[in-house]
């Protein structure tokens, strides 16, 4: 929240009339973590701002009569995409649904950030980031990681939300970039590959697409503390940890990366609901421009730590430039 503060960024939330999002543009605002931007129906946003006994000012953009919305923001998503079929009409109806219309304001440099998700399915958000912010050239892979605090430490886990079962030189580049952003943190990562078994101690059913991974993920990152396959008590607890004293680590891992999304959105979800972890994200890494997905039902103060983390992203990114 600290960091966000010392320099002030533009975040577009696509969902500026949901109260929530409402809510979270007030205490950014009053906190100074951010200076939103909220996309929706003017008449709406005052109405819900009015209901709600808000009184603040920012900038608000009704979509459908911004001129950028049939010129420069047209003729780019049409670039981007004409070859996948989207023509210049196309582009304009697109650009009409601020699930669009927010990601090109980060493309396009009119905004520094981009949060929504809090009334969209997943897929409705992530696929126009892809479509218009695009990846990042220098990243190995677009992941989608959560932050959690759990017993008071802080752990990441991925991917948990766009790699769906990926083979071993995903798994790897998931673990790198899960890896990077821990440290952006302050946390200097110890990362365990997760799986069924300690080290191939099954030997009928090998583990050999996680063990090839950590092979892939030392050559990528070769300062990277990583080791596996390991269960997850194994990857947690040092009394278990004393039984393979050739690990790469002591103690417990804090990046956790599971085999497949199936695994990993069970475990960070049973860790949300029945350990009373604090859940972060999920946070998108491998963009070129900062863009994360709010979960539906997230509350105030979840919107509010999505937008610091935007902001400080924001703020990184505009270093990496000077």
């Amino acid at each position: 929240m600290n960091i966000a503060k010392k320099e002030s960024k533009r975040i577009v939330f696509s969902e500026g009339e949901d109260p929530t999002i409402i809510k979270a543009a007030s205490q950014c605002i009053a906190e100074g973590i951010c200076e939103p931007v909220l996309l929706g129906q003017l008449e709406r946003i005052d109405a819900v701002k009015e209901e709600l006994g808000l009184d603040f000012e920012c900038e608000t953009i009704d979509v459908r009569y911004d001129p950028r919305r049939r010129t420069t923001y047209a003729d780019e998503l049409h670039r981007l995409r004409g070859r996948k079929g989207v023509a210049m009409e196309d582009a304009v109806r697109l650009l009409k649904s601020t699930t669009y219309f927010a990601p090109m304001m980060v493309r396009m440099g009119d905004a520094d950030g981009y949060l929504g998700g809090v009334s969209h399915h997943y897929p409705d958000i992530v696929r126009p980031c892809l479509h218009t912010i695009g990846p990042d050239p220098d990243s190995h892979r677009i992941v989608g990681m959560y932050m959690m605090t759990v017993n008071g430490q802080l752990m990441f886990i991925g991917d948990a939300t766009i790699n769906i079962y990926p083979d071993a030189r995903t798994l790897a580049e998931i673990a790198v970039q899960t890896a990077k952003v821990a440290r952006r943190f302050g946390v200097q990562p110890k990362v365990a590959m997760l799986s069924f078994s300690n080290f191939g101690t099954s030997g009928e059913l090998r583990t050999d697409r996680i063990e090839e991974a950590i092979a892939i993920a030392r050559e990528l990152d070769p300062d990277l503390v990583i080791d596996g396959p390991m269960q997850a008590d194994t990857a947690l607890v040092p009394e278990i940890q004393k039984d393979y004293p050739f690990m790469a680590f002591d103690g417990p891992a804090n990046v956790l990366i599971c085999p497949n999304l199936s695994s990993a959105n069970i475990a960070y979800k049973l860790l949300q609901r029945i350990a009373g972890a604090e859940m972060t994200g999920p946070i998108l890494e491998g963009l070129s421009k900062p863009a994360h997905v709010l979960q539906r039902g997230d509350s105030v103060r979840d919107v509010v730590h999505m937008a610091a983390i935007c902001a400080v992203d924001a703020q990184r990114q505009t270093r990496q430039r000077l």
